[in-house]
């Protein structure tokens, strides 16, 4: 029994090393200067207002951040919650990852997004790497399994009382009143409609500058105030520029100024130095010293000044 337990001892030893040391799967170190993203769904087949959980990861250098595509347009995609967290798995290495609930309520097949992620490095070094196409196929949950048969329309009951003829006269008088009401709110909606559209709109950079003034009034953190200063841009080149500013991401918004001849490349090179900062502040939940924030205001504030439209001078009238 004794010489036993001496020949087990060496599988013990080995045993309680294995356990010590682990037998995990090794850490992947990330491609030199580089970084990793994926993409993965819970299901992409779902019936029509079923949940579905988006997972975004990214690796990258300690000393650099993520910025992760939109997901949902409001239409197709639907999304009803996120959550963002980061956690260090290396001594240089962070893992960043965010969390989609989604839903659908459109029958058919959806892309979930075709934007790359952007990572940032040290000294404003970008890189992007596109996600894996992830499609959504929604499915209607009616088929001819679970459809409910309709019951036959009955027959019209005819009331068992007879109108008097008083009673008919006054709900002639009542739907004359009531008809004469809706008449009357038509005409003062309308006259209001046409004392409010003579009067003249006011100029884009009038307003631009009335929404900085409201801002510079407020109590700023990082991630309220780029969101709010990114939308006084976003409005003020839609209404100055007809741009479809507020309804476009940062890269389509960079394409449609770079073809728009009144911009010119510093000013393009200005709003898209702020829109990347902005976005970075917005999703990637990077920080912002109030310097930092107050040299962002002063480039909106300077953009709106130098491309305001300067009013017509009034012909001067000829000497008699």
């Amino acid at each position: 029994m004794k010489r036993e337990i001496r020949n087990l001892k060496p599988e013990i030893a080995a045993a309680f090393l294995l356990l010590l040391t682990g037998c995990g799967k090794p850490f992947e170190p990330l491609p030199p200067g580089g970084f990793t993203a994926n993409a993965g769904l819970s299901t992409n087949t779902l019936f029509v207002g079923d949940p579905v959980t988006l997972t975004l990861t990214a690796r990258h250098p300690e000393n650099s951040t993520v910025l992760f595509p939109n997901i949902g347009n409001g239409k197709e995609i639907s999304v009803r919650g996120r959550a963002a967290a980061s956690r260090k798995i290396s001594k240089t290495v962070l893992e960043s990852e965010e969390t989609y609930q989604l839903t659908s309520f459109r029958v058919g097949s959806w892309p979930l997004t075709t934007n790359p992620v952007v990572c940032t490095f040290s000294g404003s070094v970008q890189k992007t790497q596109a996600l894996t196409g992830l499609v959504l196929q929604v499915q209607s949950s009616l088929n001819a399994t679970n459809a409910t048969k309709l019951s036959d329309i009955k027959d019209i009951v005819k009331p068992p009382l007879q109108l008097s003829r008083k009673l008919w006269v006054v709900l002639i008088i009542a739907l004359l009143a009531l008809i004469a009401g809706i008449a009357t709110l038509l005409f003062l909606r309308k006259r209001h409609t046409v004392l409010q559209s003579s009067a003249p709109p006011q100029s884009p950079h009038i307003l631009a500058w009335q929404a900085l003034a409201a801002l510079r009034e407020k109590n700023w953190s990082p991630e309220p105030f780029f969101t709010e200063l990114s939308l006084i841009l976003r409005t003020y080149l839609e209404n100055r520029f007809k741009l479809n500013a507020p309804e476009s991401t940062t890269e389509e918004l960079t394409r449609s100024m770079s073809a728009d001849t009144r911009l010119d490349i510093k000013e393009q090179q200005t709003l898209q130095n702020f829109l990347t900062q902005a976005d970075l502040v917005k999703f990637a939940r990077a920080g912002a010293e109030q310097e930092v924030m107050q040299n962002a205001f002063t480039t909106v504030e300077t953009f709106v000044e130098q491309t305001k439209e300067e009013p017509l001078e009034p012909q001067k009238e000829a000497n008699a």
